[in-house]
């Protein structure tokens, strides 16, 4: 099973996940969030801000101990939001983005019947600056996937 299985699982149960969730886009209008797999889609402008509300879902380091035992893969989510109130009330709906997908998770550790979450799991918020209409928030995962066992064949 490969780390693209496991990114393209994770896209589809997010998706079911927040199938009934709604978040203001960039014309400040309630839309569903945009789940992307790798990276987000090319700017047709210098300000398209289309892409938002969104969850990035990327791949990071695949681990690979031996052939006998389990292989690791790092996923690494990204959630971000436009919210114009000045309230700053944004990053409350990142949290609360990010608390949702903590506890679907921790609590259905198995996706796929095939790739099993690690149970150390990261959620936080991006703050260094200001960067208000955004916000930003990350998960951090790691997940046990089948190792390569040599002389296996697998078709992609």
């Amino acid at each position: 099973m490969t780390p693209f299985m496991l990114r393209d699982a994770l896209v589809k149960e997010l998706e079911r996940l927040f199938a009934d969730s709604t978040y203001l886009n960039a014309r400040a209008e309630l839309s569903k969030l945009n789940i992307y797999a790798q990276n987000l889609p090319a700017k047709s402008s210098e300000d398209d801000d289309n892409h938002y509300p969104f969850i990035l879902v990327r791949v990071g380091d695949t681990v690979d101990v031996s052939d006998t035992e389990n292989s690791t893969c790092a996923i690494m989510l990204s959630v971000g939001i436009i919210d114009e109130g000045l309230d700053m009330r944004g990053e409350d709906t990142v949290l609360n983005i990010t608390q949702r997908i903590r506890q679907h998770f921790l609590t259905n550790r198995t996706l796929d019947k095939q790739f099993i979450l690690e149970p150390q799991l990261t959620c936080s918020l991006f703050d260094e600056e200001n960067l208000w209409p955004y916000f930003f928030g990350y998960v951090d995962m790691s997940w046990i996937i089948p190792a390569i066992r040599e002389g296996v064949q697998f078709d992609y």
